[in-house]
């Protein structure tokens, strides 16, 4: 029996039973993703040279502060699961971004301060990535301190996260509406560990900090949908196999293209599969697929 550690890879690996589903299931990617090129606009950050994956997931914690000040992500936590003294450390982080949601200089500083390290520390979670991080060193050296944390952050992201949280609140926040949950978790991610960046009110939103292709000829970057964005916020859809979040809209969230795209979930579901579904059904598909017990 196939064994499924998360979403990401199920949806890379390409002998994935899910991955082979969703391609099989949704084959129509072509026309939605040439609708949401055409509607991007000109990349609008650019990089200087900070790590784009810890960018992209200190970007996930500054909006989820932003919008929930007193959120307590769980996952800088998990990969120091049995460390008292550094998860004390961790949380006193988590302490300084809830802290610093306001609109100061000083504030907007210590919250992207605090979001990369809070980056780094999940990475050591999801991609064992200790011996590769700065984190190491400091963890060596006795310098695991939440002063040492928030000096981690080199100037370049300090200045992308500045930049995408002015987008931020111009292009996404006036959009979204109440309950907000940052960082939903589903029935289905018992089976596959799946976490969204963000549901507000009854749209699934995952956010992207993406640079897209290069045109080889101009040199201009522009914005770009993957099948697998596709299949990615479809599947955490999918993956709430009892309607807890009661979703009727997912959506995507370029924030270098501050490129705000959303569908109706059940029309791009049937615009994917070429045919009209039946969303119950689909979550129960998806849910036998992953091995989910009988339910009663």
């Amino acid at each position: 029996m196939y064994v499924y550690t998360n979403l990401s890879a199920a949806l890379r690996d390409k002998t994935s039973p899910l991955r082979e589903y969703l391609h099989s299931r949704y084959p129509n990617t072509r026309a939605v993703q040439g609708a949401y090129r055409r509607a991007a606009g000109p990349l609008l950050v650019d990089t200087g040279g900070a790590n784009p994956a810890t960018l992209g997931a200190a970007f996930d914690f500054e909006v989820r502060f932003l919008l929930v000040p007193d959120h307590e992500p769980v996952l800088p936590l998990l990969g120091f699961f049995g460390f008292p003294q550094e998860s004390a450390v961790i949380e006193s982080v988590i302490e300084t971004a809830q802290a610093a949601v306001a609109s100061t200089a000083e504030d907007v500083d210590r919250l992207s301060r605090a979001c990369w390290a809070l980056a780094l520390c999940t990475d050591v979670y999801r991609r064992n990535l200790l011996r590769e991080s700065a984190l190491d060193n400091l963890l060596r050296t006795g310098r695991f301190t939440p002063d040492h944390l928030l000096a981690l952050a080199p100037p370049d992201a300090i200045r992308q996260l500045w930049e995408l949280r002015g987008l931020a609140e111009e292009h996404l926040f006036p959009h979204l509406g109440s309950p907000t949950y940052p960082g939903p978790t589903f029935d289905a991610s018992v089976l596959c560990n799946a976490d969204a960046d963000l549901i507000s009110a009854h749209t699934l939103l995952d956010l992207k900090t993406h640079l897209g292709p290069k045109n080889q000829r101009t040199g201009i970057r522009s914005d770009a949908l993957t099948s697998n964005d596709l299949y990615q916020i479809i599947t955490y859809a999918l993956f709430d196999h009892s309607d807890a979040y009661h979703l009727t809209e997912v959506g995507i969230y370029s924030a270098r293209y501050a490129h705000l795209e959303t569908w109706t979930l059940t029309h791009l579901l049937a615009t994917l599969a070429g045919t009209d579904i039946d969303l119950t059904e689909e979550r129960e598909t998806v849910w036998k697929l992953l091995g989910g017990p009988l339910r009663s």
